[in-house]
């Protein structure tokens, strides 16, 4: 079926290769949402919209297994590093379904990987109201947990205080729900780190291991050793 899927989406791809020059030209693919609503559409574009639509539609009978097919490509993209063709994608997962979570998930997450802490924060929150999946919901929490902790290594005193906060809220929100991600028990434990909660950090770091979390990078580990000796 996957693979299937995948061919559909390849000529798809292929035939309608004329939206993605005529978004290139503008760069408007590489925006989420297409900068909507502040970037009033053009009518030629909101036509190829409709007949995007409406062929991806036809192969995957409806707008909703649609949206999930074109963010699954994405997520291919991401791991890549590719982030202007995941962008683009997600704008297609988001054009089909604006009620999928998934996309302004990928939305934040290229935004973050940008630089841009502010804005990815807003299409993480709304990724937040969206998602209906609870095995997914872990790893969104853990991913806004992290967002806030990058925003508050820039705002002032009293900033800095709220936005850890909503950052523990988060990681605590997402280890409530499944406490054997070991990922995000990871990325607790940097978010810690930053906040100078030395001893609170190797707590999450032994969570993180004992769950199989990805290694931590050893600068990391290094530099904790050096705010406060591993304890015993």
């Amino acid at each position: 079926m996957l693979r299937i899927q995948s061919s559909v989406i390849f000529l798809l791809l292929i035939s309608l290769s004329f939206f993605a020059i005529a978004e290139d030209t503008m760069r408007i693919d590489n925006i989420p949402m297409y900068g909507q609503p502040e970037i009033t559409r053009p009518d030629d574009l909101k036509k190829a919209d409709e007949d995007f639509i409406k062929k991806v539609v036809d192969a995957f009978g409806t707008r909703e297994a649609a949206s999930k097919a074109w963010w699954a490509q994405a997520e291919k993209f991401m791991q890549k590093q590719d982030f202007d063709f995941a962008m683009r994608r997600y704008n297609q997962s988001w054009l089909l379904d604006p009620n999928n979570y998934q996309p302004y998930w990928g939305f934040g997450r290229v935004m973050l990987e940008q630089g841009k802490p502010t804005e990815a924060i807003k299409y993480l929150e709304k990724s937040k109201e969206l998602i209906d999946d609870q095995y997914q919901k872990v790893a969104l929490l853990a991913d806004i947990g992290t967002t806030y902790t990058t925003l508050a290594q820039s705002g002032n005193s009293e900033e800095k205080t709220r936005l850890f906060k909503l950052a523990n809220r988060n990681f605590s929100e997402a280890m409530a729900l499944d406490s054997s991600y070991g990922n995000g028990w990871r990325k607790w434990a940097m978010s810690l780190y930053e906040q100078g909660d030395y001893a609170g950090a190797w707590e999450k770091v032994k969570a993180a291991k004992s769950r199989n979390a990805r290694p931590f990078p050893q600068a990391f580990l290094r530099a904790l050793e050096e705010k406060l000796p591993e304890p015993l």
